[in-house]
């Protein structure tokens, strides 16, 4: 059997879909699964998954870069095309690609507008898109109907925990090399993602994320670790400042995914935006407290998790929000405090204490 999943895109979004991968595995341990994918964050991540074996990479828009993708779908004799929320449009791709089933949603919501779904009477397997569900309940829910269609049996208990355990070991040395050579000890230090360069309406005011980590600093004697991709890193120049440079480590744009993670595992926990690098944290089993902006919070919420996480949200009239530059002054952003960012850290911390002495 041969199935295509269409089309992946950054780090958050391919980490919210791992649990699906992961039950359409379980559920079809000899099929050949292929990954159709895009952005280099998201290919980055699943680079060393188990729970695929080939993965086609967009390489621009053209209709040139169409054709190929056509015939390489054609190659491959598909058995099953499905289409993640997170895509839509490709029914012509599969339809031109020979797929014997399609499966998707025929409509989707993005940031409170209805996508819809090209030729959706073509569709051949189409379950129903739950908009108060998350974007991983979604996932699983397409999954779901294609196995039920191949007349498998479901497990009773499907686990939707985010997860990143493929991490290869020259990624934990040059980790541990990394931490080393800034004298950073595991466990005694605490990992930030506090800027989003991709979308400004994310960000937090730079002073109360220096409030946060003179507060770390002070109340649990730990260091800072900050990151995120290089672009991050020029906004982190300004949150450095001459009383906090001896206790506070720039890694933005200084390790891969697979480093950062191997760093995030030795954190005794994380806080930030609501952006790749918190999903990697919950997909690493690190305590986290995140912020978000009014972006849709309810979509991109992991369902469940195996660390204490905490999100912290300012509905405001205008959720969910589509903009990367807010026209409203981030009035949700602005509405988060310094104290209940405090508060959140406290808890998890003190949660992860608890787990560590029942060990």
């Amino acid at each position: 059997m041969n199935i295509l999943i269409s089309r992946l895109q950054n780090i958050g979004d391919m980490l919210v879909f791992i649990p699906a991968l992961r039950l359409l595995r379980k559920a079809f341990p000899e099929a050949r699964i292929t990954l159709l994918c895009k952005h280099p964050g998201g290919v980055e991540i699943v680079r060393n998954c188990p729970y695929y074996d080939d993965m086609i990479v967009v390489r621009n828009r053209s209709l040139k870069e169409k054709f190929r993708l056509i015939k390489e779908f054609r190659k491959r004799k598909l058995d099953y095309f499905i289409i993640s929320p997170q895509d839509y449009g490709r029914v012509p791709w599969a339809l031109m690609g020979g797929a014997k089933k399609i499966v998707a949603y025929k409509s989707v919501e993005m940031c409170g507008r209805e996508k819809k779904e090209k030729l959706p009477f073509l569709i051949n397997i189409v379950p129903e898109f739950r908009q108060e569900k998350t974007e991983t309940e979604n996932c699983i829910n397409l999954v779901k109907a294609c196995i039920e269609d191949a007349g498998k049996t479901l497990p009773k208990k499907i686990d939707m925990c985010l997860e990143y355990s493929w991490i290869q070991q020259k990624s934990r040395q040059n980790a541990e090399k990394l931490l080393a050579s800034n004298s950073l000890q595991p466990g005694k230090f605490f990992a930030l993602a506090p800027f989003s360069a991709k979308c400004q309406a994310k960000n937090w005011d730079v002073q109360k994320w220096q409030e946060v980590i003179a507060w770390l600093h002070q109340k649990y004697n730990l260091k800072i670790v900050l990151l995120g991709g290089k672009p991050e890193g020029l906004m982190a120049e300004d949150l450095i400042s001459d009383a906090n440079s001896d206790y506070v480590y720039d890694f933005c744009g200084k390790s891969s995914l697979d480093e950062s993670l191997a760093v995030l595992t030795q954190a005794r926990g994380f806080a930030g935006l609501d952006s790749g690098p918190a999903f990697l944290a919950t997909a690493a089993a690190i305590p986290a407290v995140v912020l978000y902006s009014i972006a849709d919070v309810r979509r991109w919420t992991p369902p469940q998790t195996k660390a204490e996480r905490i999100n912290i949200y300012h509905k405001q009239e205008c959720a969910p929000c589509r903009y990367k530059v807010c026209p409203n002054g981030s009035l949700c952003m602005k509405a988060i405090s310094v104290e209940e960012v405090k508060e959140a850290i406290e808890h998890c911390l003190a949660a992860r204490n608890e787990r560590s002495i029942d060990v």
